[in-house]
């Protein structure tokens, strides 16, 4: 709203200042008609008639024949600039004339009201000659205008104002119509059959300090990320799920993070957890972890190491990190083989939780490949950018395997509170450079050679993006 103010209010102080001023010149005629000096009778009937004629007078004042009896008097002029009204109740003609020059105004105005005499005088004479029945007479001559009648700057700015106020709501209106994003929880929950888990407000430190719960425990994002785990854990207090798969619907929604965090808060409470990054297109844990990303899941899986070499302790609560190893040309036959099914099952024979980064399930399949392996999935959605149609697609996406959805997380909420349309062309390459970007600027930190050691012993590890 107040950018529409704002540029009709530009507008019209452009329109302003550009417009050539204009001037405004009046004369004042009395038309009467013979007989208004004789008895009381022929006074009225006088005076009726030369309010009859004097509505019909006004037509001829903008008539071409004036115009040509204006410019035989050296006068050239634009009948759109005359004007005629009527005084009600009274026989005064006002002639009023506009130019861009004030005396110039004044000059036509004249002669308008001279010509306009004559000819009321040449129409209104008997046919066998005498006085004419009605007269028109020039009551005052023009006076030179001293201030413009246009433009007139108060009015302009707010009829500017106005506009821009009309146009900034009609402007809201019709954004809040056509906006799609979801942007509460109750909105989810009328999308998806699956509780929701909690929500993360969003934060700007977060490429600063993304392991929150590891950096700044006490903070509400911290709490918010504990509200998670609890009702995590709480889902199937019979048969609690033990491998969880963290995804969502396009990238950029915050899984890696969450996911990283949601690790920590599990191992602080006791549990043993590991966090496996199967994103083999675009892996990030490495990084935000701060662990070595060569030796992982890919070389497990092709045999080129143990499952005790790969996985890689983390602080000192029982957190252990299976990153990615080696990019692989195929991901989805990779995640999709008796291998990795036989590195699931001695996870989870190891730990308590085995939670599993995977890409997003829109451009790829990989997530729903691992969801159908899986006790289960839980499914980011960030708030004021996932649209429900890609809600929907994504909840397709998964029942289409059968997998379990666990419930949901809304991402980067408000502080202050908790694309149209879906189209199947989104892209989720393989990330060949260490730089990442986020909304356009490049990530302020780099991969250095050689191994980086865990957080514990007091390296500064940064994430450049929220997913």
């Amino acid at each position: 709203m107040l950018t529409g103010l704002l540029l009709c209010l530009a507008v019209a102080a452009a329109a302003t200042w550009t417009a050539t001023p204009r001037y405004a010149a009046e004369v004042t005629l009395f038309v009467a008609a013979r007989g208004m000096n004789g008895d009381a009778a022929e006074a009225y009937q006088g005076s009726l008639l030369s309010q009859q004629k004097v509505k019909s007078y006004t037509r001829l004042v903008t008539s071409e024949r004036i115009r040509r009896d204006v410019e035989r008097r050296g006068r050239a002029v634009d009948p759109a600039t005359i004007d005629a009204s009527v005084q009600p109740g009274t026989v005064l003609l006002t002639v009023t004339v506009t130019d861009s020059w004030p005396e110039r105004a004044r000059d036509i105005a004249d002669a308008v009201a001279e010509a306009f005499a004559a000819l009321v005088a040449e129409l209104e004479r008997p046919a066998e000659g005498g006085r004419p029945s009605v007269t028109a007479t020039l009551v005052e001559p023009a006076q030179t205008p001293t201030s413009p009648v246009y433009p007139r700057p108060v009015n302009n700015l707010l009829l500017g104002a106005l506009a821009g106020l009309v146009l900034g709501f009609a402007a809201a209106l019709a954004r809040n119509a056509l906006d799609t994003t979801v942007k509460s929880t109750e909105m989810i929950q009328n999308l998806v059959d699956a509780p929701v888990l909690g929500s993360v407000m969003f934060d700007p430190d977060v490429p600063n300090l993304p392991l929150i719960v590891h950096g700044s425990p006490g903070s509400p994002r911290s709490e918010a990320l504990r509200h998670i785990r609890t009702n995590l854990q709480f889902i199937d207090v019979d048969e609690p799920v033990k491998t969880v798969v963290v995804t969502s619907s396009l990238p950029g929604e915050g899984k890696t993070t969450t996911a990283c965090n949601l690790a920590i808060t599990l191992a602080q409470a006791g549990t043993k957890v590991v966090i496996v990054d199967a994103d083999l297109r675009r892996p990030r844990i490495g990084e935000l972890l701060g662990v070595e990303s060569a030796v992982g899941l890919t070389t497990v899986l092709i045999g080129h190491a143990g499952l005790d070499e790969a996985l890689q302790p983390w602080g000192h609560d029982g957190m252990a990190v299976l990153a990615s190893g080696t990019l692989p040309p195929n991901p989805s036959e990779l995640l999709s083989s008796q291998h990795m099914a036989d590195v699931l099952d001695e996870l989870k024979r190891r730990f308590d939780v085995v939670l599993i980064d995977a890409p997003p399930v829109l451009p790829v399949t990989d997530a729903a490949v691992l969801a159908s392996r899986c006790d289960g999935v839980m499914v980011l959605v960030r708030h004021g950018k996932t649209t429900r149609n890609q809600v929907h697609a994504t909840t397709d996406a998964l029942k289409a395997v059968s997998a379990r959805l666990l419930g949901t997380v809304m991402t980067m909420t408000p502080k202050s509170g908790s694309g149209e349309g879906y189209q199947y062309n989104y892209s989720y390459g393989y990330r060949t450079d260490p730089v990442e970007i986020l909304d356009g600027e490049e990530d302020p930190w780099r991969q250095v050679e050689g191994t980086r050691t865990n957080p514990r012993h007091q390296v500064e590890i940064r994430e450049a993006a929220i997913d």
